[in-house]
Formats: C-alpha cells, structure tokens, sequence
C-alpha cells in the first residue's frame, strides 16, 4: 500500500492552508486573474482533497440518511418511525460538487489552457487526469440528483455564462464514458516534454499514470453497470470495450482508488456517525457477519456481552431466564421499528446495568460501532475513504459472469473479492486504530470464504456477488444504496442476508431511492434551466414528485 497518500497529507496541508487561506480560495473562485496565478498542481491538489472534505455531507448524507436506509446502521435505541424519511439539508454533495470539486478541477483545466508552448504541453498528463474525478464526482451527484449542470458548467469565470444547461441523466453518463475513454488515451501518450511532476501534488496515486488509467477504466465499468437494467444492451458494449482496453483495471489493493487521510481529516464531530447518540449495526447485517465467521465484523463494530458479563447480568435477572449464551461477541440492532414493541426482546433497547467483578457496569446488548473507523478526534490516526477498490471489480466482475454478459470465472472472481476486501478493511481498521484491533491471518479468510452463505454456490451465486458488494461498501455507501438499488439485494425474500421490513403503524415503508430535487427561485438566475431539468425528469416514469425521495433517476428502473 503507497504510504504517501496519508504521509503526504500530514506534511502538506497545513502549511499549504496557512500559505492559501480560505478566504484567498474564496476570492479565486470569483476572480478568475487570482486563479490564474496559482500552479495547476496546487489547484489540483486541493480539488481532490475537497472530495471527501464536507463534514456537512457525512453528517447529512451518511450520517443521518443512506447508512440507515440502507440498513448497515441502526441506533443503538432502535430504529426510529422517521428512519426512511429524509431532512431538508440532504445533497450537501450538489453545493460540494458545484463550490469545491468540479469548480477547481475546471480551474486546473483553464490554468493549463492559458499556457502555451512546453509550458503547457508539460501538463498534457494533468489535464487528462482531472477528468478522471470530476467524471466520478459528476456521477456521483448525479446518482441523487439526475440531471445536473455539466457540460456549461463551470464557466461564468471565464465565459461569464451564467444559465448553463442541464444534462439529463442519459446524456449525462455518454459523456462522461467519451471523457474518460480520452482521458485513458492521452495517458497511455508519451508527450516530447517532461511531464509536471505529481508524486506530493496527487493524494490518491503520486502521479502513477497507470493507476490513474486503472481508475478511469474502473469507472467506466462502475458506470456502465448503472445501465444494467435500463439499458442492457449498451451496458455489455461497454463491458466488452472496457475490459479490452490494455490499460486495464484496478487489479490490487495497492492500486485502490481511495484517500487515506492523516491527522488533518475527519477531526470534526460531523464525521463521527454517533454525533446523534450511539450506532449499532442492523441485526440481520451484524448476524451474518458474525454466523460467517467474517474477520471484518471486528473492524466494523465493537464486542457487546463476553461470557462471563453474560452469566452475571443474567444471575442478576437484568437478562431474560430463558435466554441462553450463543457464543456471540456482537449483535445488532433491529432495524424494524415496529420490534420495539416486543416485549420479548426489551433488552435490546436499554442500558442494563448490573455489577460485574465486584464493579458496577452499564452495557448494552448491541454491539456499538467502531467510530474511529469513521473520525479521527485526536489526530493519531488516519481514516481512509474509498472510491473504487479492487474488490469492487472482481464483485462487478464476478456479477457480470454470472449473469452470462461475460466469460470470465465468477466464482474465482468472487473469492478474490472476498479475499481483497477482508485484507483491505484490516489495513482500515489498523490505521485506524480500532478498538482492541488483531491482525488479520491467512486461515481466517480461507475459514471464512469455506463458511455456509458464503462459500460459492452456483445456485445462490448472483445474490451472493450482490451481498458481498454490499458489505464492501461499509465505508462507501453511496455504492452499498446503488447495490440495492441496482441488483434487488440483500432482499427481504433473499437466501443469504435479508433486509427487515420496515414498518410504521402496521404501514410497511418503501427505501428512499434518491434525494429531493427542489424547484428553483423565480429569481435564480438560470431558472429557466433548471425547471426545464425538472420538468422533463418528472416526465421519465417513476420519478415522481421532485420532493419525493422515494422516486428513482433515470438509471434507477427495476426493484
């Protein structure tokens, strides 16, 4: 794994803000003589850090909205009637996109378009790779949002246009596809000039042109897996293209698409997923992790009962008679609000406090998660954020097999995804410095992969693949929502991992697929653009209202 990615944050962004105040960037991104003076490399530098530097979006999107729709998390109380219910400050990603991301990678691109000669043609490289994440952040708003301001955007600086258009969904993800498949061709070029040198400016890859390319066809394939069931046809041309492409994919952990961030990031309390109250996992999710024998449980959450605490609260009678020691050292929550209401399973929802070695202790029987996993209060740690990982292409590999798009090995696909995903979740967990962390060892990924509901069977094969996408995307849950969004799974009839029905009143509520889409201000500027975006996502069918977050974007068709 390349160390810099988290080293170089250390060392560079402290002296890098305290040189280029937050005020100073705010006056560039309205003046485009100031941006003009900055090096393309510190333009870029900063672009890549914003992608995962909105504290308001963990809080608002992860924090109080996917993780529990998409029942990875519930709190440690119970799930709540409001849980598939969402807040208006939800896309904090759109104002991110649109103020951090896409507005300085475009910086970078007309820093470079200003020079002329070698001067410029030493930036060839760069000037393909920033649309390698604006391709990837595009999408990503676009997956909660639709039709988005792309193409036109960006360019009231320099064009003074100030009513871009919006690009529907559809046309949306043709472009990117056409911009990342230039991207990969430029790099793949060896320009007479020396290239600008990247290795402290590139916090995900130091400059590595082959990694990079990895990343854009890696992309390519996770967008082109959107298309599964709206369009299937172009999606398995894609397919056939991406994999063909000699630059290949992402084929290691050492050449995972992520951030691991130092002392600087996810120091604030809108990281922590706890910011509310406590978290536990759902029970079913927590359940199958813990039945499989699967080492990530132990990274992901915190032990509950240990036997011994087990024996006394019950002798204590703060446990029921008739529960019985299974050898469980975590649980999770029900992520049913209405099993609140049972008094069989009140235990779940309460301190329980009793004495324990002579001490009085308060516990609960729900494992709490691992919070340092997520935030990094006292900067001894480093928190990683991924975006596209090894094991994400062997499970969108292996998936593809399996549904006969490909002729690839699904089930040696698969286990190398199980495989690449425990090791990299260990790797998370002890950077991280989780709570009573043990190295991961050889024999327990071969105990886990040999584990019933996880061990390949050709019969169960598609939602297996789907499941353990799903778990991958522990720490990227816009892919674990996409997952369920896409493929059906983990199902409330499923075989291996089943979601709980949610149910309010004896009403069984329906998983917000998208986030609210709100009409613009007669005064906005390009209020005519933007209600024609509405309008005509209104017309695709299951949309719905642009208020309701149960209605689905364009890729979003099945399920």
């Amino acid at each position: 794994m390349n160390s810099f990615k988290y080293i170089f944050l250390l060392l560079l962004i402290p002296t890098f803000m305290i040189s280029c105040s937050r005020e100073k960037f705010a006056e560039m991104n309205t003046d485009p003589d100031d941006v003009l003076t900055v090096n393309p490399e510190q333009e870029f530098t900063s672009a890549l850090t914003a992608i995962n530097g909105s504290d308001f979006e963990y809080y608002y999107d992860y924090n109080r909205a996917m993780y529990y729709w998409t029942q990875t998390f519930v709190t440690m109380n119970g799930a709540s009637a409001t849980v598939y219910e969402g807040s208006g400050n939800l896309n904090q990603r759109y104002s991110n996109f649109y103020t951090h991301v896409g507005n300085q990678l475009k910086d970078v691109q007309q820093l470079i378009e200003k020079k002329s000669g070698s001067d410029r043609e030493k930036y060839t490289h760069l000037y393909a790779i920033t649309y390698i994440p604006m391709a990837y952040y595009a999408a990503y708003v676009s997956d909660v949002q639709g039709s988005i301001a792309y193409t036109e955007a960006f360019l009231a600086r320099y064009t003074g246009l100030l009513t871009p258009k919006y690009d529907a969904q559809e046309v949306l993800f043709d472009t990117l596809q056409a911009q990342l498949k230039r991207s990969v061709a430029t790099l793949k070029t060896n320009p007479a000039v020396a290239q600008a040198n990247l290795s402290n400016q590139d916090v995900y890859y130091g400059g590595n042109l082959s990694y990079w390319i990895k990343a854009a066809n890696s992309l390519r394939l996770r967008l082109a897996m959107r298309l599964i069931n709206r369009d299937a046809a172009k999606m398995k041309t894609l397919v056939s293209e991406i994999l063909a492409d000699d630059g290949g994919l992402i084929s290691s952990n050492d050449e995972n698409w992520q951030l691991e961030a130092a002392i600087t990031y996810a120091k604030g309390g809108n990281y922590n997923p706890e910011s509310n109250g406590n978290v536990s996992g759902a029970r079913n999710y927590v359940d199958f992790m813990v039945n499989t024998a699967d080492p990530r449980v132990r990274i992901f959450f915190q032990q509950s009962f240990t036997k011994d605490q087990f024996d006394s609260a019950k002798a204590q009678k703060i446990l029921p008679d008739t529960l019985q020691w299974d050898g469980k050292f975590y649980r999770g929550q029900f992520a049913n609000p209405a099993k609140s209401t049972d008094p069989t399973v009140n235990y779940y929802y309460s301190d329980l406090k009793f004495s324990y070695n002579g001490a009085s202790v308060t516990k609960r029987w729900v494992s709490e998660i691992q919070d340092s996993l997520f935030y990094n209060p006292t900067g001894h740690h480093s928190i990683t954020f991924p975006i596209i990982t090894y094991a994400d292409i062997c499970f969108m590999r292996a998936e593809l097999a399996v549904r006969g798009i490909t002729n690839e090995d699904a089930q040696t696909l698969y286990y190398a995804g199980v495989s690449a995903s425990v090791s990299a979740y260990d790797r998370m967990g002890k950077i991280a410095g989780v709570a009573g962390y043990n190295a991961l060892s050889a024999d327990e990924i071969a105990t886990y992969i040999a584990s019933p509901g996880v061990k390949y069977d050709a019969a169960n094969a598609l939602e297996q693949i789907c499941v353990q996408e799903y778990i991958n995307s522990f720490k990227n849950q816009n892919e674990a929502w996409a997952t369920i969004k896409r493929t059906g799974f983990p199902s409330k009839t499923g075989n291996i991992l089943k979601r709980e029905p949610v149910v309010v009143d004896s009403d069984e509520k329906v998983m917000p697929r998208r986030f609210s889409v709100s009409y613009p201000s007669v005064s906005d500027l390009n209020y005519a653009n933007r209600l024609a975006a509405i309008e005509e996502m209104v017309k695709e069918t299951g949309f719905s209202t642009p208020d309701d977050i149960k209605g689905r974007v364009w890729w979003d068709t099945a399920y």
